[in-house]
């Protein structure tokens, strides 16, 4: 089955081009595709309202391993996952397993890396984030959202119905702290100043002085700059 998967893959990145976006695919060697590219899309969303995607079409994109080419990309930020569109409309998903690399929208110039992060329930996993400031020993990610709401079936039978649907939900802001994995971005100062052992009274001084907004990109950025500083 592999081989076949591999073969059909091979069969789609002969340097085809997209006419109406101007997008090229990417030929290589068999290592490098099953590489890059994980596995043919397989799910089903007939009926769910609203969008898991950070854009619902295909757009333009680098992929840091072919930086010669131009692929077909979009963000499904439901699963965490990126997708790529191959020339016959197939629909791949990308493997994450290659940590060093990025993927470049065009049109808006948003970077897209992994990175190791604490999840809600305390686990440490992997996702697709921004990097809002450069490398040190504090850096700045944000990452988007998407939440699932389950269908809602009438219970008096005079109630309407409502469907299952994703919804989009304010984008969330990490912190790495010397090189640990991520962690969320509180938006009550008092608690957020606890990450920095040793140093929370200048970081509440900083925030409360110079009015740092917690959800802010600037104000975030301009305070994670401030801790790097130091």
């Amino acid at each position: 089955m592999k081989n076949i998967l591999l073969t059909t893959i091979l069969s789609l990145f002969t340097i085809q081009s997209f006419a109406q976006q101007g997008i090229s695919y990417s030929g290589g060697t068999s290592t490098k595709m099953d590489y890059a590219f994980l596995s043919l899309k397989d799910d089903n969303d007939m009926g769910v309202r609203g969008s898991k995607y950070l854009s619902d079409n295909f757009v333009r994109a680098k992929i840091s391993d072919f930086e010669d080419k131009v692929f077909a990309v979009r963000y499904d930020i439901f699963n965490d996952q990126m997708e790529f569109q191959g020339g016959n409309n197939q629909i791949y998903i990308m493997n994450n397993e290659e940590r060093s690399r990025k993927i470049t929208f065009l049109d808006s110039n948003d970077v897209y890396s992994m990175f190791d992060f604490k999840s809600d329930d305390g686990d440490t996993r992997s996702g697709y984030f921004t990097a809002l400031s450069a490398d040190g020993d504090y850096q700045l990610l944000k990452k988007n959202k998407v939440i699932f709401i389950e269908e809602k079936v009438s219970a008096t039978g005079y109630d309407a119905p409502k469907p299952a649907m994703y919804k989009k939900t304010k984008d969330r802001h990490y912190i790495i702290i010397n090189g640990a994995p991520a962690v969320l971005v509180d938006t009550n100062k008092k608690r957020f100043v606890t990450l920095f052992k040793g140093q929370e009274k200048d970081a509440l001084s900083f925030i409360k002085k110079n009015k740092i907004k917690l959800s802010n990109d600037t104000d975030l950025i301009k305070f994670v700059n401030f801790l790097n500083s130091k």
